[in-house]
């Protein structure tokens, strides 16, 4: 295992070998591509850039520190923060894209490059193919090229990275403690917490059309828009199974549990009818009188508190292109509202006879302003990291952020969130709903739905990585025998999805976070790609009760006793354990691509409901496993990072890697690299959290405000965000180092 001073400062020790995990250690790139046709293999560009690092002047320095940064004592805590930049590559490509034409020779150039700019380099085919222009025989052409790069400040390949040290002393009793803080979108009282906020409305808006437009052929369509809605889902509400909310029959064969999924069911059912509509003149929702209930098996009022829970809690997209002007009206009356309604049982039943007196129309015959909704889209609570640092009290008193007392240090992203449309297309899911364990303060949000590892913190204080979590079936009703089975979206993950969409199991219950949402028999049903399906006809009698059906189990990797669990949140890949890099696949994760065989249309998409998926990815050979884009690769891709590890002292290291956003400051880290760096640290176990542009690190200390890596970011973001102008994401699931109150 890797040693570290306690306290120590960053030096060359902390990058060593991180070059070497890479496929081609000499020269970095971040893409490599090749154009269809031509008849290049990886293994041939990894030795032509093998022999491009060959050129390079001996003694060429690499892996230099060139800033060292320490701030001991943040916020009068003993928890420090450090940053180190280091120039990782002398040389480093953007791009390397293989063309399959030939040019011809150029003076400025070395044969077979067509063109060289800003680090994107465009090379012919014939580099590698014909023999009188091959690079080996045009050595000192390409030298020449290679070394007037390195004259440049542009052509090197920073590495930089954001490291928070929290000592186990500090953990242990010490006032200091580091936790998931789970957002919410319902107050306590019910009320919705981003009504009359026109700032989180449009934050979750842009969401959603930034991974609309960033599904394949769509890229070419950014713009473009369809009238859509937000509905506000929690289930960890204290409302959410109660009274009229408690559970539907559906048909003969199922029955739904919660708010969350009756309100999307009755939803789906609307849009998929084409029934759902938006006045914009009295900005209320509204039904077509032609809809007819019970072909969804339920009655008009339960549509009438459909409408009245929509008029209440959800808002509509008026931010984005069209929506824009269509919604005009509603943006001006959300700014002026000032108070949100809690939700009141009595005065929703009073109220469902008026919501459907005024609210079904004769859409042929209206002569007012109405706009068909397409889709409604479930949201879990979320908010942009800087608001959870530096407007906490707002957000508490919105309701988003909930029992809660202690003071921020610093933060970070956390866990991996249902994010593309088609993450969330099954029932039971929503638009960030966390994916993997997710326990805090002993609550459980969501249990084990497919196997990551998990950062775990005991309420003996002991704090690790495991892959090893389990689930606990505390419904007596799913305790099934030995004829019944269990399946999560991830064993059919490598299937067709037009077949792993619909359930391996004729009878049982859904589980979604710790609750059962659906009972069914004698019939198939969905395996949510949040949760389980669970086979025991017992389930189906009528009698369960929904909540805590499930909960998270955990083992102390040294010992094997079974530990009771204060916090625990499921990422990974494990990157090390037992003071060894953990190779991706040797933890026996859930990880898969997404193929597709023919890219969706904009077209084909708008006309869908939120569960209806598009025909090209209905029928895509391979499914991944949520989140859908994690790459299943080891030392190929390089993206911001963020980690977390535990010292065998007990000392929790909290790293983020910048990456994409300046390449000179710093190219990003494989997860091979990211694994050795958390090694490095001294890390006896470690695991990858979310990154690309979910990568950020705050520390909430007025003497860090100042050493800000762009003048726009805001105060305390230490890091250097890779979205679009260094804007966070929105978060979920932030992570906390906090001060406790009581200290």
């Amino acid at each position: 295992m890797h040693k570290v001073k306690e306290g120590g400062l960053p030096d060359k020790s902390w990058i060593h070998g991180l070059r070497e995990t890479n496929r081609v250690p000499a020269v970095g790139v971040q893409f490599i591509k090749i154009d269809l046709g031509c008849p290049i293999t990886r293994e041939d560009v990894d030795t032509f850039l093998q022999w491009i690092g060959s050129l390079l002047p001996e003694g060429t320095s690499y892996d230099q520190p060139l800033v060292l940064e320490e701030l001991s004592d943040v916020s009068e805590t003993p928890v420090k923060w450090f940053r180190a930049r280091y120039r990782l590559y002398p040389l480093f490509l953007e791009s390397l894209q293989i063309v399959n034409k030939d040019v011809p020779e150029s003076e400025s150039l070395p044969p077979g490059i067509i063109a060289e700019k800003d680090n994107v380099w465009l090379v012919s085919r014939a580099v590698f193919l014909s023999s009188k222009k091959h690079y080996r025989n045009n050595e000192p052409a390409w030298r020449k090229f290679v070394h007037s790069l390195l004259e440049r400040e542009a052509a090197t390949g920073g590495f930089s990275f954001n490291l928070l040290q929290v000592p186990f002393s500090a953990l242990d009793g010490g006032g200091v403690e580091v936790r998931p803080l789970v957002l919410h979108a319902l107050s306590a009282d019910g009320a919705p917490c981003d009504r009359g906020d026109l700032a989180a409305q449009a934050a979750v808006a842009n969401a959603f059309w930034q991974t609309f437009w960033a599904t394949g052929a769509l890229r070419a369509q950014r713009g473009k828009t369809f009238p859509v809605a937000f509905l506000p889902i929690d289930r960890s509400w204290t409302g959410e199974f109660e009274g009229i909310w408690h559970s539907r029959w559906v048909s003969l064969r199922r029955r739904l549990f919660g708010r969350t999924s009756l309100m999307a069911y009755m939803c789906e059912a609307l849009t998929k009818g084409k029934s759902l509509w938006f006045d914009c003149e009295k900005l209320e929702f509204c039904i077509a009188d032609s809809f007819d209930p019970q072909q969804a098996g339920l009655a008009w009022e339960d549509f009438g508190l459909c409408l009245y829970e929509l008029n209440r809690t959800a808002f509509v997209d008026s931010y984005t292109g069209d929506n824009a002007k269509l919604f005009a009206k509603w943006k001006s009356a959300e700014q002026r509202q000032e108070a949100n309604l809690p939700w009141n049982e009595d005065d929703a039943l009073r109220n469902v006879a008026h919501a459907l007196e005024k609210g079904r129309v004769d859409i042929n015959s209206a002569s007012r302003n109405l706009v068909r909704i397409h889709r409604v889209v479930p949201y879990a609570g979320c908010a942009f990291l800087s608001e959870v640092v530096h407007e906490t009290a707002r957000l508490k008193k919105r309701g988003k952020i909930r029992a809660f007392d202690d003071s921020i240090v610093a933060a970070t992203n956390s866990t991996f969130f249902l994010n593309f449309p088609e993450e969330y297309v099954t029932l039971h899911s929503a638009m960030n709903d966390p994916v993997a364990v997710l326990v805090e303060n002993g609550y459980t949000h969501q249990i084990k739905t497919l196997r990551r590892a998990a950062f775990v913190v005991t309420e003996d204080n002991d704090f690790f990585v495991t892959a090893d979590v389990g689930v606990k079936l505390e419904c007596e009703k799913l305790i099934f025998e030995g004829e019944s089975v269990a399946a999560t979206y991830a064993h059919k993950s490598d299937k067709p999805f037009s077949e792993n969409r619909i359930g391996p199991l004729n009878f049982g219950a859904v589980i979604v976070g710790n609750s059962v949402v659906e009972v069914f028999e004698d019939s198939a049903t969905e395996i949510p790609s949040n949760g389980w399906v669970v086979g025991d006809s017992e389930a189906f009698d009528g009698q369960i009760e929904p909540r805590g059906a499930a909960s998270v189990t955990v083992c102390d990797p040294k010992t094997g006793q079974l530990k009771s669990i204060r916090h625990a949140l499921g990422v990974g890949p494990l990157l090390v354990s037992r003071g060894e890099v953990v190779p991706l696949g040797a933890s026996k994760e859930d990880f898969r691509p997404i193929m597709v065989k023919e890219e969706p249309s904009f077209e084909e998409s708008a006309e869908l409901p939120r569960t209806g998926l598009c025909k090209a990815l209905y029928e895509a050979p391979q499914r991944g496993v949520p989140p859908t884009r994690f790459p299943y690769d080891w030392n190929v891709t390089r993206a911001p990072r963020t980690a977390i590890g535990v010292r065998p002292d007990g000392t929790v290291i909290l790293v983020v890697v910048d990456g994409r956003a300046r390449l000179t400051h710093s190219v990003g880290a494989t997860l091979a690299e990211l694994a050795q760096l958390m090694r490095n640290l001294g890390c006896e176990t470690a695991m990858n959290m979310d990154g690309g542009g979910s990568s950020v690190m705050f520390v909430n200390d007025a003497a860090v405000f100042g050493k800000k890596l762009a003048d726009d970011l805001r105060d305390g973001v230490v890091s250097l965000p890779s979205d679009l102008g260094g804007v966070e994401r929105l978060l979920p699931v932030p992570l906390v180092v906090v001060r406790k109150k009581t200290c």
